[in-house]
């Protein structure tokens, strides 16, 4: 598309070397002058910045962005303006409809989407935000605000919500510490609402610091400020009510969380992200019936108008997922199987989903072979990549004669050091030991011990065979320690690697279904955890529908003084659950 109007890319940066270059060059052949004001960059910015031909002009910073945008906005000399911070670029598929934008003759501004990571590189993680970034040059447009300026202009002009969408990484929780923005900003907003204290929309703002800075009380108390101070009018109004939510979550104040949430959906009725959250909170308070019918109303509630518009994903990714999870969960595996599949069709390279699916055709009572049939739909093992995915959902299921047939059929077997590792695990879970450790030999010819070493350690105890023994092998330290353990001889609490691989080894046991050797390693657990070991085992065992069990870790979590808080009673109705459909 032909771009018919030129513009200035106006920014203000301070060591921005990190950055600098991913937002310049999405913008190539967009843009026809770059103004950068460099407020004291000590690193390689103004040199990144003089490669682009940017104009750099630098300035004392004052505590004042409004004033360092206006500075930034007086070298312009294109007919449009865009103005961006250094950790934004534009989304790649978004160029025409930039060049769309500025080619529109009746318009003299836009508003854009800004697309904030909460989670790096996930996509589906960003937060909406509307800002007043493009508007035409010498139209009358000016920042007003020393923090979170606002473009006003005091002609009539005429402006549209745009799609143009921006990826911002600046919300990202390292990229926060390592700037300490929180601080900075907090000074100046004090600095304001000392002159102003019943200003609402920095009442906000400065709430938002106090939450990054994990002072929640102080965050709620500025939120509800705010919000007695704000009307429906006010276009920060929805990020308000969320944000109060998210406040009143993490200060452990669910309830007042939900009544909060039914009193933002009389006011924004169609305001689909506050309802995911609604039903969220709804799930943690045990509501589930309720959290389901939230949940569902998502759905048909889609994509709200651009002012309600706050995360893509709550529209229905998230909604399916959860609906997923929750119909898992109480047994109903076609509608859970349902929405797995609609979440896999909107997030189809989320590969790790099968391993949710998996459990939930096994648990419809599909036999091995037309299990596999199933698994074969989703992941043909027409390469090594899907051969490998296939054969382990196979495996995770305890499918192991089925997983055996498949792995000799594959021609690639002996050509993939993963193949050959899951067709050695494979004859280990069929107790064919001495066939696990020839294929074992052959994977340790490309990789090391370690990989391998559990199932070497267990092998040597279901065999008593001192070829596996640790005078012949090099295991790591930890399995000394546990083998005392096992063996009565110690007594002593884990350290995190000895945990972490006892917790491999149950598990390993638990997916042989070795009944006496398991119960020998339970035995030599008790009295050395730790309240957050027995949660973890607790749930370890739950994921095996070891319930009676799980319930008797748990009953021991609360007996050594373990809180009962959310983790736990999430703990428990699952396993609760689980017992019940068992039953049925």
């Amino acid at each position: 598309m032909e771009r018919n109007h030129s513009v200035s890319l106006c920014m203000i940066v301070k060591n921005e070397a990190d950055c600098l270059s991913r937002c310049l060059d999405s913008l190539h052949g967009l843009v026809d002058e770059i103004i950068i004001i460099d407020t004291g960059s000590t690193d390689h910015t103004v040199e990144i910045a003089q490669k682009y031909g940017a104009i750099i002009k630098t300035y004392e910073w004052n505590n004042d962005f409004s004033q360092a945008r206006n500075y930034s906005l007086s070298f312009a000399t294109k007919e449009w303006i865009l103005v961006l911070d250094a950790d934004e670029y534009l989304r790649l598929e978004d160029k025409d409809l930039f060049i769309s934008a500025i080619n529109n003759e009746g318009v003299d501004s836009y508003y854009i989407k800004t697309l904030s990571f909460t989670e790096a590189n996930k996509i589906e993680s960003c937060m909406i935000n509307l800002n007043h970034r493009l508007f035409k040059n010498h139209r009358g447009f000016y920042y007003v605000s020393p923090i979170h300026e606002q473009l006003v202009n005091n002609q009539t002009v005429t402006s549209l919500v745009s799609d143009i969408g921006f990826y911002h990484t600046g919300y990202l929780k390292d990229v926060i510490h390592a700037k300490k923005k929180p601080d900075r900003n907090s000074q100046i907003l004090q600095s304001i609402l000392e002159k102003n204290p019943d200003d609402p929309f920095h009442q906000f703002n400065l709430a938002n610091e106090m939450f990054q800075l994990g002072r929640y009380s102080e965050a709620i108390e500025l939120y509800d400020k705010a919000y007695k101070n704000s009307n429906t009018q006010q276009g920060y109004m929805p990020k308000l009510i969320i944000f109060r939510i998210n406040a009143l979550v993490a200060n452990h104040q669910d309830q007042e969380a939900l009544i909060a949430a039914n009193e933002g959906m009389k006011i924004f009725p169609e305001f689909t992200y506050l309802m995911f959250l609604k039903g969220t909170i709804e799930e943690r308070l045990g509501l589930i019936t309720k959290a389901i019918q939230s949940y569902q109303t998502c759905l048909k509630l889609g994509k709200p108008s651009a002012m309600l518009e706050f995360s893509s994903a709550s529209e229905a990714l998230w909604p399916h997922l959860k609906l997923a999870a929750l119909y898992d969960a109480y047994g109903d595996y076609e509608q859970s199987i349902q929405h797995y599949n609609k979440y896999l069709e909107l997030n189809p390279s989320h590969y790790q989903i099968l391993y949710a699916i998996a459990p939930c055709l096994k648990k419809l009572g599909l036999n091995h072979e037309a299990l596999a049939a199933q698994l074969e739909k989703y992941v043909p093992p027409k390469d090594i990549n899907n051969q490998i995915l296939f054969i382990d959902l196979l495996m995770k299921q305890q499918c192991y004669e089925v997983a055996n047939t498949y792995l000799e059929n594959m021609t690639a077997l002996e050509e993939s050091s993963q193949l050959i590792y899951l067709y050695g695990k494979n004859q280990f879970y069929l107790k064919h030991y001495e066939l696990c450790q020839t294929w074992f030999e052959k994977y340790l010819q490309q990789d090391e011990f370690d990989t391998v070493s559990c199932y070497y350690y267990l092998m040597y105890l279901l065999t008593n065979d001192e070829a596996y023994g640790f005078e012949q092998l090099p295991y790591p330290t930890s399995f000394n320690v546990i083998h005392e353990h096992i063996e009565g001889e110690n007594h002593h609490p884990f350290s995190e690697i000895e945990w972490n691989t006892m917790l491999r080894l149950v598990e390993e046991l638990l997916m042989l279904s070795d009944e006496k050797l398991f119960k020998t390693f339970f035995n030599s657990l008790h009295d050395v955890l730790n309240l957050e070991q027995y949660l973890q085992l607790s749930k370890l065992l739950s994921k095996h529908k070891q319930t009676n069990l799980a319930i008797e870790v748990l009953t021991d979590y609360v007996l050594n003084g373990g809180e009962i808080n959310a983790e736990y009673i999430q703990l428990l109705n699952t396993i609760q659950i689980d017992k019940l459909n068992s039953i049925n």
